[in-house]
């Protein structure tokens, strides 16, 4: 998949929650996946929230006293406040700087700034432009439209083996920037073309694509009924083409998900791999699956951490902050977590009480086996160990554990639990 020319198309768009930026940024993406569009209108009332007007925008400048345009909309997105209503007139120095948005610290970047649910408006500067504010008066447009519209998002089901869901979302809603807005979407193509191709599937993915918090709040609303009957799992993508090495993954409320146990595994036994605890004053549409009773399973995914570095919400987050090329390593080692969820189960005994006799079975090693065996060939684990594995085994197969669970508890590689439970499952113990 050419990445860097999906990229270029989307990265010029004035994206919003809504309006022609994020419907034009969807049909580009739905030439690789066959989204379904759904619709929410202006003014329906959502949970807590109230669809918002659309937006469009098609120009926006500053002139200063001479007719000089020293603030132009067409040079960069970012110079308009995401969501301003329509402005046109003159304006004083003094009151139209209280309308200029800056930052001090990075006086070469343009911040990103929104006002989606309240009517307002404005401009966004590098700082060490607001020299170029000399004159006394400005002249102001912001050739904008509010009217009745639509919030939207795209979905596209994967059909599994069963019913049980595991979602991927990422938001395609802010303007012209990288990491934080189209590495998540990429990495979202990227595995949906590779999750397609995954033979006898499992689960039926949903792959979603919608504005960040008020589209997913539509899409549990439309979904709530299927999604606590059959969400067993989900991530959400962003920030995964920055330069930081790691994956990191932030947890799910709870903590003890499927992804959760995987990723805790991978961030003992895989370098490349680290974890965050959940906190809900921070992050993107998990804490809309995490609130309160719905607290669905899903965790997210990101690599560069918004809030974490300085380009975070400016024009700094740029192509070249990103690197194109880290959006293929996103891909796969997320789609590895993807494929060992494929095939882990919950472990369960056959005889689910008290211990099981082992002795009877050959594995209880008595005295002079542990003195005379001192490792096994077919496990690569001496015989204490083994029992040691097989004890935990037995005692955590109650249907809700994975072996995985017994990997992390143990510190042991996951390979080594496996060749152990089937020696259990040989010996008709345990079923998974």
């Amino acid at each position: 998949m050419n990445y860097n020319k999906i990229f270029n198309k989307l990265y010029p768009l004035c994206r919003s929650i809504s309006g022609p930026g994020f419907r034009n940024s969807l049909k580009i993406l739905s030439k690789f996946i066959n989204f379904k569009i759904y619709k929410f209108r202006s003014g329906d009332k959502v949970y807590d929230w109230k669809i918002p007007m659309e937006w469009s925008i098609n120009d926006a400048y500053i002139l200063d006293g001479y007719g000089k345009k020293i603030v132009d909309f067409k040079k960069n997105n970012l110079h308009v406040v995401n969501y301003s209503c329509p402005v046109e007139g003159k304006y004083s120095k003094k009151s139209l700087l209280k309308k200029i948005h800056s930052i001090k610290r990075f006086p070469n970047l343009i911040p990103y700034v929104t006002s989606y649910y309240k009517k307002n408006w404005g401009f966004s500067v590098k700082h060490k432009n607001l020299k170029k504010f000399k004159t006394n008066s400005y002249f102001v447009k912001i050739d904008s439209n509010l009217s009745l519209g639509h919030i939207e998002y795209g979905l596209k089901i994967l059909k599994g083996r069963t019913n049980k869901i595991i979602l991927i979302s990422s938001y395609l809603c802010h303007p012209s920037m990288a990491n934080n807005e189209l590495s998540g979407p990429l990495v979202l193509l990227g595995l949906y073309e590779k999750i397609k191709k995954l033979k006898n599937r499992k689960y039926t993915y949903y792959f979603l694509i919608n504005p960040e918090t008020i589209g997913s709040i539509c899409f549990i609303n439309k979904n709530e009924n299927i999604l606590k009957k059959n969400l067993v799992g989900g991530l959400v993508l962003t920030c995964l083409g920055g330069p930081k090495k790691n994956l990191t993954y932030k947890k799910s409320r709870d903590g003890n998900t499927r992804f959760d146990k995987i990723f805790t595994y991978l961030s003992k036994f895989d370098k490349g791999y680290e974890i965050r605890e959940f906190d809900p004053t921070e992050g993107s549409d998990e804490r809309q699956y995490c609130s309160a009773k719905l607290n669905f399973p899903v965790g997210q995914v990101a690599r560069t951490v918004y809030g974490q570095y300085d380009e975070y919400h400016t024009s700094g987050d740029d192509k070249k902050f990103m690197k194109i090329s880290n959006i293929e390593k996103s891909v796969n080692m997320i789609i590895k977590v993807i494929k060992i969820n494929e095939h882990i189960n919950p472990i369960e005994r056959i005889n689910p009480k008290c211990e099981i006799q082992l002795g009877k079975r050959n594995l209880y090693p008595n005295l002079a086996s542990f003195k005379t065996r001192k490792q096994s060939s077919d496990n690569r684990i001496d015989n204490r160990n083994q029992l040691r594995i097989i004890q935990n085994i037995l005692s955590y197969a109650d249907g809700q554990h994975f072996l995985i669970d017994i990997a992390t508890k143990l510190n042991i590689n996951l390979s080594l639990i496996k060749k152990v439970n089937h020696i259990l499952k040989k010996n008709k113990l345990v079923k998974n």
